[in-house]
């Protein structure tokens, strides 16, 4: 896979994420639209299927800003934000439209010129069977805890979780200069 990097957070451990308190649940069986791109019925999922917990910016602990941070070479008016799949669940097929970024940015008028909007993806935890996540029709589950990948604006990429075990993971979403990501 491409676009892969790594960064140490060996101080996130287990019982910082266990005990995160998430403050949002989204139904993303609808991929943002992607069904209706691809000219296909949204599939008949089991409902609490493509469900994902998440945690954007102020509700992320301070561990959230200081990995965010981490990228402040790559990456401006940056926000953070942890996602969770239980067991079962997973993340269709889909196209990051980076809605919340791009309405930030326009409220607070920022100059995005020349930039161009990226997610960057992180792993929490160290790859357990049955986690996985797809980007450019690669799969990839070798994962050490500190990976991250770099999503572009319109790539196709899924997550899914068939194991017995929750799948945390972090992303940082900006602006950077398309030269240095």
């Amino acid at each position: 896979m491409n676009n892969l990097g790594f960064i140490n957070i060996d101080f996130v451990t287990n019982e910082m994420l266990y005990t995160l308190k998430f403050t949002e649940h989204n139904h993303v069986n609808y991929s943002g639209g992607y069904w209706d791109e691809i000219g296909t019925p949204v599939p008949d999922y089991p409902f609490d299927g493509p469900w994902v917990y998440q945690m954007f910016n102020n509700d992320c602990p301070n561990w959230a800003h200081d990995i965010k941070n981490m990228f402040s070479d790559k990456l401006i008016y940056s926000m953070v934000a942890i996602n969770l799949l239980k067991p079962g669940r997973f993340i269709p097929p889909h196209r990051d439209k980076f809605v919340r970024l791009l309405a930030d940015a326009k409220k607070n008028d920022l100059n995005t010129e020349n930039l161009v909007p990226v997610r960057i993806n992180i792993f929490l935890q160290n790859h357990i069977p049955g986690h996985f996540f797809e980007m450019n029709n690669s799969v990839f589950t070798n994962y050490q805890k500190g990976n991250y990948s770099i999503i572009h604006k319109n790539v196709i990429h899924s997550v899914a979780n068939i194991s017995q075990y929750n799948r945390y993971a972090m992303q940082i979403t900006g602006f950077a200069r398309e030269d240095l990501i």
